[in-house]
């Protein structure tokens, strides 16, 4: 009988006291007195809540009180200050006995940097006592809850190397941009391909740290565009996480063996399939496979769930992009009774934000349109039509709305450069926001059967997808 493998974790005993040091903190407010210049670098470091002994605190409290003032610190001064301090009793004798810990501050910015130390790992110790109590008593909010609270705790740091010199920051910008220019001269997209040379052409491609939104109506091929767009990144090597809150990972498998293949969607959903068939699905599914494309496709998720698991990924190499679809399908529930949607939604789309900029990777947040746009006569999207929440729109570092005339009823659209043309099998992608770029229209065809999106240049029907790029796209009928 085989026997499951069992995974055990190391119980260490209880953490009976918490770390502190007393002497780091009498060193620190010693030389704090002595050479009150030091305060203003002293106070980037740390806060009040870095001193355990509660005196510490109020006197540390009393200083930055002082310095937010301009009142001049010294050893006077701030013993009139003091006097107001409960539990400090005579505070000159113990302020003089702080002084005489210290022969001087000069080493007042790596003591700082010490008790900084202590005070996250007390932290650490409090949120693994917290994390234990949650795990048995909130099992469905302790993941949430743990992600937010390791975030803070990380970010609550200070490290010396966080900040950059200029002349770092410059250099590194002349040689983005001569990439950038080598990458022009050889044809090549800037960023990560979308798989539409006039869309790559506007948007120089997906790049690190973008938010783009890609907002439509109902049934208008949201999800279908969302697979070209993970398709043409992952063609092109990049590998890409994509998160369906909608349909389950062999609906969106299928709709891209049928886009690969060439097979008809209504015969691939009723099963008709021929030998040929068979073989241009199989011939399909073997080049999908080579792909670096991961599905998630468990519904009711968060954004705190997606960025642990994004995290994960990028860790082994397999996060370059990731794709959301979509946002208003987020679990987005708070536990403060007066939050509202509109909030919830908005700090879902900063988490998306700040994933893109954490991971430096391009996020793909698909988002439904309110029913204004069918109200209009014209049915051309606008941004204040991002549905639920106007925080859509000033997180995103790009907004496309994607818009199909046909189906309101349209037979002929004014296409730009194209002239009025016919609506029939074509398609719209209206950049509403280009944070760093223009804005603007582009033409896509797609055939009779909607399973195939190309540049509208292109004349005959997309050829078949190579090994080095992406041609075609999944069913846009849904």
């Amino acid at each position: 009988m085989r026997r499951e493998k069992q995974i055990s974790y190391n119980r260490p005993e209880a953490v009976e006291v918490l770390p502190e040091s007393p002497e780091l903190e009498t060193a620190v407010l010693g030389a704090l007195i002595l050479e009150p210049e030091y305060l203003p670098d002293t106070a980037e470091m740390i806060e009040i809540s870095a001193f355990q002994t509660p005196i510490h605190g109020k006197i540390y409290g009393m200083m930055l009180s002082m310095l937010a003032e301009g009142v001049k610190i010294d050893l006077y001064t701030l013993t009139q200050r003091c006097k107001t301090v409960d539990g400090l009793g005579n505070p000159a004798a113990y302020l003089a006995k702080l002084t005489q810990a210290v022969g001087s501050g000069v080493n007042v910015l790596d003591h700082a940097r010490q008790l900084k130390d202590t005070e996250t790992r007390r932290r650490l110790c409090l949120f693994g006592h917290e994390l234990a109590a949650r795990a048995v008593s909130d099992p469905d909010g302790v993941i949430d809850w743990a992600t937010s609270e390791i975030t803070a705790i990380a970010a609550a740091t200070v490290h010396a190397d966080d900040i950059t010199p200029l002349s770092e920051v410059v250099r590194a910008t002349l040689d983005d941009l001569e990439r950038r220019q080598q990458a022009r001269q050889t044809g090549e997209c800037i960023g990560i391909s979308s798989g539409l040379s006039r869309l790559d052409a506007l948007t120089g491609g997906w790049r690190g740290g973008q938010l783009i939104v890609l907002a439509g109506r109902p049934g208008m091929g949201k999800s279908a565009v969302m697979l070209h767009f993970s398709h043409a990144a992952a063609a092109s090597g990049v590998p890409v996480c994509v998160f369906s809150l909608e349909m389950p990972d062999t609906q969106l498998a299928g709709r891209m063996l049928v886009g690969g293949s060439g097979v008809n969607s209504g015969s691939f959903r009723t099963g008709d399939i021929d030998a040929d068939s068979w073989r241009r699905l199989e011939q399909a599914a073997a080049e999908l496979s080579a792909l670096p494309v991961y599905l998630y496709d468990r519904a009711n998720i968060s954004m705190g769930d997606i960025r642990s698991q994004c995290k994960a990924m990028h860790r082994r190499g397999r996060c370059g992009m990731v794709i959301i679809d979509y946002l208003q399908l987020l679990d987005t529930a708070s536990r403060n009774t007066n939050s509202t949607r509109e909030r919830e939604i908005a700090a879902a789309s900063r988490s998306a934000k700040l994933l893109a900029k954490e991971l430096d990777v391009p996020v793909i947040l698909l988002s439904q349109l309110s029913r204004k746009v069918e109200e209009r006569t014209d049915k051309t999207p606008l941004l204040s039509d991002l549905r639920e929440s106007g925080a859509i729109e000033q997180d995103a570092d790009m907004v496309l709305f994607l818009d199909r005339p046909a189906m309101y009823g349209r037979t002929e659209i004014d296409a730009g450069r194209y002239g009025t043309i016919s609506a029939e099998g074509v398609g719209l992608l209206h950049i509403a926001k280009n944070r760093e770029g223009a804005t603007g229209s582009i033409v896509f065809r797609h055939n009779e059967s909607i399973t195939r999106i190309a540049d509208y240049e292109s004349t005959a029907p997309p050829p078949k997808r190579t090994a080095n790029r992406f041609k075609s796209v999944c069913d846009l009928s849904a």
